[in-house]
């Protein structure tokens, strides 16, 4: 398990031991429609938000208030998990390994690269 997961499980138990999971899944939405009503904003100023070269678009304030979100978004997720005893990092490397697997199979389109395997 992540530290940070157990940190957060800790925190998480000292003060916010009274909300149940529809709760935290509420939340754990409300946080990431205010991370997208943020980049949609982004996206008005400049449309390249949309595309990979968009990243650069950001500036300081504009990192800031994404890493803001990320982090609410983050701990309810890992509230959420650790009140569910799922293994964050476990489920992601579960997942990552679903991604590949769908990207060798040509799942994700031409938008995608796949990896190229070390040579033997």
């Amino acid at each position: 398990m992540w530290t940070i997961q157990q940190e957060i499980g800790e925190f998480d138990a000292q003060r916010f031991t009274s909300l149940g999971p529809g709760y935290l899944a509420l939340n754990l939405a409300g946080e990431a429609g205010e991370l997208a009503n943020f980049v949609k904003k982004l996206w008005r100023r400049d449309s390249a938000i949309g595309g990979p070269e968009g990243f650069g678009v950001l500036g300081d304030g504009d990192r800031a208030q994404v890493a803001d979100e990320l982090a609410d978004i983050a701990i309810l997720a890992m509230v959420l998990a650790n009140h569910l005893d799922i293994d964050v990092e476990s489920e992601a490397r579960k997942k990552l390994a679903v991604i590949d697997q769908r990207l060798q199979a040509g799942y994700y389109g031409q938008e995608a690269a796949t990896a190229v395997p070390p040579s033997a």
